[in-house]
Order: C-alpha cells, then structure tokens, then sequence
C-alpha cells in the first residue's frame, strides 16, 4: 500500500467533562477521527450523550483496571483492587502483573463488563486499548484477547511503535524505537511489542504500528509541537494511529491530573489549521477503526471539518 492512512485517537473519554468537550471540540474543528472510551468514569454518561450527536467519530472502549472503581462489585476482583475498592495505582499494578499477583478471571470479566456497559448504552466499541497499556503486560493479554472474541470486537490498538521523523536519530534509537529506558530494554519492548502484534494479537486488525515520539521529545512540549509537525510531513505508507489526550480544565479534576498542560495543548494542535494543511499537502488519509474492520483497503474517513472560531 503507498497510501498513508491516518487515525487520531483521543484515549480517556468520560475521565472528566473537561476531557470530553474536548474530544468533541477536537473531533467537529480539527481532524481527530476516533476516541477510547472510559465506562468506569463519572463522566462515562455525559460522554455517551455527547458522542451520541456525532456519529462521525469513531468510538472504542479504554479497557481500565488501574484508576478509579470497577463496574464489577469489589468483591469480585479483589486482586485488582485495594481495601478501599479501587483499583490499584498503575505502578502497583504493573508490579502485579508481572508476579502473578492478579486472577486472570478477574481482569477478563472487569474487561467484558466494561464492554457490555457500553453495549448497554448503544454504543458497539469499534476497537479496544486500554488505559496505561495494562492490557500488553503477560498476564492481561490473554484476558484482553478472550474478552474482545468474546464480545465480537474485531480491532484493537497496535502494541508496535514507530517513529516517521528520523533526522539526527542515533542507531540506538532506530533499534530500539521510541521506548523508555536503556537500550537493552527499549530492544527488548520492541521485539516483545512485535511478537504480540503477530502472535497473541494476529486475529485482530490493527494498525500497522502507533506512530509515537522519542522519550526526550515526549516530555518538552515545545519540542513534542515540532515533532508532530515533522512527522506529518514525513508520513510512511501504511495505517497507523496517531494517540493523544486532548482535555479542557476542569475543576475538582484538572488539579490533580498530571498531564493537563498536555492535553491543552494536544486540543489546540489538533485543531490547528496548521497541522490540518499539512495532513492534506501529504495527501494523509483521516480514518476510523470503522473504516479498518469494515474496509481491509482502509477507504478515508471524509477529511471535512469546519475552522475553530
């Protein structure tokens, strides 16, 4: 395929109002495509409404068993959660995930229960990813993988990495990608992250690869503007993601989120005309994973959107 189809995925729909107006302003004056969607959240039901006048926009589900509470009762999952019926903070559960400190039971019916909550609300989920990626950790997969079949889910987030701009990018860095960490390890995710794409994910469409950013472009806004630039006017042939975290302030929310200056600033870039110029000047074609599952040629999204007052 020498065409490069583009989708821009906003993940953590429904953590706040904030993040979902957002989303939506993203998705009606720039060129986002698609959202993930939290039903564990005190948002998730706004967001169910808000989405509802926008069919346009592709709407997934962002599987969560490391923030807030479970749909499920906590009795349940009780190795997903602490004494207070939360789920365990990401870090703690990450340590978890890799000493077999969690019921795979548990996480594959948290994971089918969130599904089915979106169901419930009349929304069928067009892909599946999850918050953190606790989904690519050894003892979610295979849960993730059963809940998806299990619940007719036909795509799912691509667990490989790519970077499109290169410039003066080191040998390390184009072995072992845009991972954290040294190089033994950032060699190690990428082959672990290949070999889940074709073993354990195979059945599933994904994407070619997520087009994501090196670690010291990640963390400087200012440099992070300038590589989103970059890379859409060096687009690669394939079908890629693009993920971001678009959100408006929100009192009560935006205090305590660590990434709020990201998600401001992600909103403002995806509605930047900008940024909408150089999608078409490389001819970069806006898709959902509607379009992946319904369309193996990946036919475009319609690349329309009025200009942001």
């Amino acid at each position: 395929m020498s065409a490069t189809h583009l989708i821009v995925n906003a993940d953590d729909l429904g953590m706040s109002r904030g993040i979902t107006d957002a989303i939506i302003i993203a998705h009606r004056y720039g060129f986002l495509t698609s959202a993930s969607l939290m039903p564990n959240m005190p948002a998730a039901d706004y967001a169910i409404d808000r989405v509802s006048k926008f069919p346009s926009l592709g709407v997934g589900v962002h599987l969560n068993i490391c923030f807030g509470r479970p749909l499920l009762p906590p009795a349940d999952v009780r190795s997903l959660v602490g004494p207070d019926g939360t789920f365990h903070s990401p870090r703690v559960m990450i340590r978890r995930l890799f000493t077999g400190r969690v019921r795979s039971r548990e996480i594959f019916a948290e994971f089918t229960a969130q599904i089915r909550w979106m169901k419930q609300h009349g929304i069928a989920p067009t892909h599946a990813d999850s918050h953190h990626h606790m989904h690519l950790y050894p003892a979610a997969v295979l849960p993730f993988v059963r809940a998806l079949k299990s619940e007719g889910i036909r795509c799912a987030r691509s667990p490989r990495c790519t970077v499109w701009t290169r410039g003066s990018s080191t040998l390390a860095d184009r072995l072992g990608g845009p991972h954290e960490g040294p190089f033994a390890r950032r060699a190690f995710v990428r082959g672990y992250r290949s070999a889940l794409q074709f073993g354990a994910f195979r059945s599933f469409r994904m994407p070619s690869a997520r087009l994501s950013f090196h670690s010291r472009d990640r963390h400087n806004l200012e440099a992070l503007e300038e590589q989103w630039k970059l890379a859409l006017l060096a687009p690669a042939p394939g079908i890629f993601e693009l993920t971001c975290h678009p959100g408006l302030p929100e009192r009560g929310f935006s205090e305590r989120d660590s990434i709020r200056d990201l998600r401001e600033n992600e909103l403002h870039w995806l509605a930047d005309r900008e940024m909408r110029e150089i999608l078409t000047r490389n001819q970069i074609q806006l898709i959902t994973y509607r379009h992946l599952a319904e369309h193996p040629a990946a036919q475009p999204a319609p690349n329309h959107a009025p200009v942001l007052p």
